[in-house]
């Protein structure tokens, strides 16, 4: 955005001050944001995070030299790791309208199964019985060792030099893995605790199974976006309300928080916000009656597309069903999600109109300042 426009400006600022009309607050409410949001340019930097790669793919048939993943692409239908990365990398690029292209700088295959916290590891008869034969009883705690992995790695190391920036993680199913979970000094809670006893430049590690396909990765990717974006919009109790409202369902009105909070806004569907909906958030498309109701087939007026045109929210509604959202594929929610994720150069009220520069960079120093 440029200064030499003043009537695009003053035609924003109007806006905004509707959008952001002043109330006193509730004790569910965040702190009220300014009458008249300052609007401050900010050029659109793209990202290209650097990615190491770790795949865990035991010989299971020394005989035949045949890998885990091999097994279970033969007799389960598992994916490539190869088109796996391939399409997270496609639909977060797509998604992001190529703010974020990652580069995996090195993949890693490891023949072993993952060594678990308590220092448990399967052999690989002992994991084809338990997942051919009777899944329920897995090792518990079903918890991965990531100081092992960490060390084995070197990966804090790596960050610290600058070598990398993130670490994806594809293992078997019963690995242990958090969907995503975060390192180094300050880290803090990215869809799991953060990990203790760790220092250096903050990283994310991601937990991938290739028993999955990229609508889980990208599952993953969207829990970590709640919880980094939430930080910054101060908006944790409301995202967790969010999946939790048919408990509480006083704790928030939630379109009276919306009004002064552009990420809970964002996260509105019709069960919260009857008439109302933009959105969702993850498990929540617009319309969806429970967790993972991407299918519904009931309409309901949204203000979704209204994101696609940020920061200019038109409020233009759409009576829209689970076909303008995959029609219940996984992947086709999460893709439809992400696109309508903020992709705007300059600022408002401090925060970047770039929500990738969040989700794909936990280094900024924006996350310390929400503490």
């Amino acid at each position: 955005m440029s200064q030499s426009k003043p009537s695009f400006f003053a035609n924003l600022a109007n806006f905004f001050r509707s959008l952001f009309g002043a109330s006193p607050p509730s004790p569910a409410q965040p702190p009220t944001e300014p009458d008249k949001p300052v609007i401050t340019p900010e050029p659109l930097v793209p990202l290209e995070p650097r990615v190491v790669a770790l795949v865990y793919d035991p010989i299971v048939d020394p005989i035949k030299n045949l890998s885990l993943i091999e097994w279970g692409r033969t007799n389960r239908g598992w994916s490539r790791v190869e088109d796996l990365i391939a399409g997270y990398l496609a639909d977060v690029d797509e998604t992001s309208g190529g703010l974020v292209k990652y580069n995996v700088v090195e993949r890693i295959t490891i023949p072993e199964f993952p060594l678990k916290a308590d220092g448990f590891r399967y052999t690989a008869l002992e994991f084809l019985d338990m997942y051919t034969n009777h899944m329920d009883r897995y090792h518990q705690p079903d918890k991965i060792d990531y100081y092992k992995i960490i060390a084995d790695h070197r990966l804090t190391e790596r960050v610290n030099n600058d070598e990398i920036d993130e670490v994806w993680i594809f293992a078997p199913p019963f690995a242990g893995l958090y969907e995503s979970i975060m390192c180094g000094t300050g880290a803090f809670w990215c869809n799991a605790e953060p990990l203790a006893n760790t220092s250096g430049r903050r990283y994310v590690i991601m937990g991938f199974s290739y028993e999955r396909g990229v609508g889980e990765m990208e599952e993953d990717l969207a829990h970590r976006t709640e919880s980094l974006m939430a930080r910054i919009y101060n908006a944790q109790s409301f995202l967790s309300w969010t999946y939790a409202f048919r408990s509480n369902p006083n704790q928030f009105d939630a379109l009276k928080y919306a009004e002064t909070n552009l990420f809970a806004k964002f996260l509105l569907f019709d069960k919260i916000a009857p008439g109302n909906a933009q959105c969702g958030n993850v498990h929540y498309a617009p319309n969806s009656d429970q967790d993972y109701d991407w299918g519904n087939q009931r309409p309901v007026v949204t203000y979704a597309d209204d994101w696609l045109t940020f920061p200019n929210l038109p409020r233009a509604p759409k009576t829209q069903n689970a076909a303008a959202w995959g029609s219940g594929d996984i992947r086709g929610h999460h893709h439809w999600w992400f696109s309508r994720f903020p992709k705007a150069a300059g600022r408002i009220n401090g925060i970047s109109n770039n929500w990738w520069s969040y989700i794909c960079d936990v280094t900024n120093p924006e996350f310390d300042a929400r503490a």
